[in-house]
């Protein structure tokens, strides 16, 4: 910045103005001819006689020596002189300035290397969510991780991480934080009702085994929890014991807060148990729905009562050397505005390249949780997925696709997988 200013305030005085000296001779030297020419001129008309053209000739050459001492070179000379002093003045004063001035008013520590600092994200407009990319939150969770191996004993650590991990898809990392966790805290009802929906989440919505036991333990220690009565309530659905699967979303009615959404999704639900549309009995594990994978394109699952969602998926051919034999493929429906959990999830061994587009259905049977259905909701969107690690989580390096909103009962639905997970 110093160089600019200099070079804006030297480089015209390098270049030189007009010289002043020489301009004033030139200036004095124009009368001079101006007056001689018209004594001249008096003199041929007869106005004046030849000696008092000599003389007036002699008192005006006499007149331009006073008033120019000394010749054109000597007076450039002078004037190039004082620009190059003036020049030399301006080179060492403005950067001694500017720079007492930074020293008194700035920040000159700033300019050490060793306390450079990474410049702070753009601010955020007030009420904004902070902008935090995916790589970031997956760098903030594998640093946790680190530390909590480096200190096992911290219980709040072992909680953040494991419901952190179950939110990006890593159940088995996250059933290792939550038993950690469970075993410090082996009192606190939510996390052992956390830690069965994250286990039922791995075992793709089946509840058999130890899901039943934490929930279990969950009302064991709080009765009255919120989670813990709507996953017993599912459980006990799964089972086909309905009059259990009633009495615990009955409790969880007279709990919930009058005229909230939550008093109106657990009528819902109790609506449809009561009237047999919710099935009852073990869950089809995600992993088998649909069609097996040497199955054509156009076969799919015969539809279960209520809404479905037909279609079919593509993948976008510059994508096709990005999918292996042991990658996973999922379509679901997510309801365009409500809770995330998918409506109904398709999964599948990932098929060949040359096998798509692959037809799907989305039926109410493929839900997660009474309640949380296609038939719930009038507008979804259908997700597609290529896994490389088998959860449905997006991961760095999947291959995703959407579709634009569409009707609960919509056919001919295309999806085309063309993006990377970056």
């Amino acid at each position: 910045m110093l160089l600019v200013a200099l070079a804006f305030v030297l480089i015209p005085l390098w270049r030189g103005r007009p010289n002043a000296a020489q301009s004033d001779v030139s200036a004095n030297l124009a009368v001079f001819r101006s007056q001689k020419h018209e004594i001249e001129e008096d003199f041929s008309r007869g106005a004046i006689t030849s000696a008092e053209r000599d003389s007036a000739i002699a008192e005006l050459s006499q007149r331009l020596l006073d008033e120019v001492p000394g010749d054109e070179a000597s007076a450039a000379k002078s004037a190039a002189g004082r620009s190059w002093v003036l020049m030399a003045v301006l080179a060492l004063l403005i950067p001694a300035t500017s720079w007492a001035i930074y020293a008194a008013l700035g920040a000159p520590k700033a300019l050490d290397p060793a306390n450079l600092v990474a410049a702070p994200a753009p601010a955020q407009a007030p009420g904004a969510e902070p902008q935090i990319s995916d790589k970031q939150i997956l760098a903030m969770v594998d640093t946790l991780a680190q530390k909590m191996r480096d200190n096992p004993s911290d219980p709040k650590g072992w909680v953040l991480l494991a419901r952190s991990q179950a939110a990006l898809g890593r159940f088995p990392a996250a059933i290792e934080a939550f038993d950690n966790a469970t075993r410090l805290l082996p009192n606190d009802a939510q996390l052992f009702a956390d830690y069965a929906d994250t286990m039922v989440m791995a075992q793709d919505g089946r509840f058999d085994g130890k899901p039943l036991t934490l929930i279990r333990q969950t009302l064991k220690l709080d009765p009255n929890n919120l989670k813990g009565l709507a996953l017993a309530g599912t459980a006990e659905l799964r089972l086909g014991n309905r009059d259990a699967s009633i009495k615990h979303w009955e409790k969880l009615k007279t709990l919930v807060a009058a005229n909230s959404d939550d008093l109106k999704q657990v009528e819902a639900i109790l609506a449809e148990i009561r009237t047999g549309k919710a099935p009852i009995g073990p869950a089809t594990p995600v992993a088998q729905a649909g069609p097996p994978p040497t199955a054509p394109p156009a076969a799919v699952a015969k539809a279960a009562p209520g809404k479905s969602v037909t279609g079919s998926v593509a993948l976008a051919p510059e994508l096709a050397s990005k999918v292996a034999p042991s990658d996973t493929l999922f379509v679901f429906a997510r309801a365009k505005e409500g809770p995330r959990m998918p409506l109904a999830v398709w999964r599948i061994p990932m098929p060949k390249p040359s096998e798509f587009p692959k037809a799907f259905e989305l039926t109410d049977a493929m839900a997660m949780a009474p309640g949380l259905n296609l038939s719930a909701f009038s507008d979804v969107v259908i997700e597609a997925r290529v896994s490389k690690s088998g959860n449905a989580q997006l991961q760095p390096g999947d291959l995703s696709g959407s579709s634009e909103p569409v009707k609960s009962g919509a056919g001919n639905i295309k999806v085309t997988i063309s993006k990377v997970a970056p």
